[in-house]
């Protein structure tokens, strides 16, 4: 079935992660959190209310349209089709609806994985909170079946360890899995990725070093591991290293604009 192929597959970290985390803003400690801290977004969404009325939006034809797919979502048939027409309609939030209610019915790792990514891009990328909230709690169930099935799927692992940080605020449990991702794989990407952008937000700077280190050595040409390691060392007061870091970064980049901005920060280096 083409739409749980691989671009289905988790948004690779280093573009979810970040908007999640960076984005919607977190700014909360590692090393202070209390664990179990609470859900940042308590008010119930009411799907079928919101779906009620997504329905309604559309022209008369694709109400019909949506109305004959709804008798039939109860089969394998209708819930595909509805999934691929909400697609179309660039409506995120009920694709990944229906793609939860399609591993309902056939529950396999592969298929509660793309409802969990649908559901996790959604989270990503929402300005709406209390969508951003139901998405993120949908997302975090539907990877957490994944781990009832596979608990070696470190890409579901870490897409949860994310949920916990940003809406549970549980960032103590977040980090816990993050690191046993990385115990159990210490090559993992995303884990490194994410814990890296943890330490940089909570100011420790040593630590995210030695993250940012780590993936320069796994991606020795990814520009966006030399800017936010030049990041820490301008953070961490070593200017030297930054503008080497920084002129390493500025190399890789093939945009014009963003060598500007990459130059611009060398400057500024340089005449502290």
């Amino acid at each position: 079935m083409s739409l749980i192929r691989n671009q289905l597959i988790l948004l690779t970290a280093i573009v979810a992660i970040v908007v999640f985390l960076f984005v919607k803003g977190y700014k909360t400690s590692e090393a202070t959190i209390a664990e179990g801290s609470g859900t940042a977004f308590a008010q119930a969404f009411d799907v079928q209310t919101y779906k009620e009325g997504q329905v309604k939006s559309q022209s008369e034809p694709m109400q019909q349209r949506l109305a004959e797919l709804e008798k039939a979502g109860k089969s394998i048939t209708g819930l595909q089709n509805l999934i691929v027409l909400w697609d179309s309609l660039n409506n995120q939030f009920l694709s990944a609806y229906y793609m939860g209610q399609y591993a309902e019915m056939e529950p396999t790792e592969k298929n509660w994985f793309a409802a969990g990514s649908k559901y996790y891009t959604f989270a990503s990328l929402s300005n709406d909170s209390f969508m951003m909230s139901e998405a993120a709690k949908k997302a975090k169930g539907a990877f957490e079946k994944v781990l009832s099935i596979n608990p070696n799927n470190l890409d579901a692992q870490t897409a949860v360890a994310v949920i916990y940080v940003q809406i549970d605020q549980d960032v103590m449990k977040g980090v816990g899995l993050l690191k046993d991702v990385v115990a159990k794989d210490s090559n993992n990407i995303q884990a490194i990725f994410t814990l890296g952008m943890l330490s940089i937000q909570s100011g420790q700077f040593d630590k995210a070093q030695e993250r940012f280190e780590k993936l320069i050595t796994i991606q020795p040409f990814n520009p966006e591991y030399y800017f936010y390691l030049g990041e820490v060392y301008a953070k961490g007061g070593n200017t030297p290293k930054a503008i080497k870091t920084y002129e390493t970064c500025k190399t890789l980049l093939k945009d014009e604009a963003a060598k500007k901005e990459i130059e611009s920060l060398i400057n500024k280096l340089k005449n502290i």
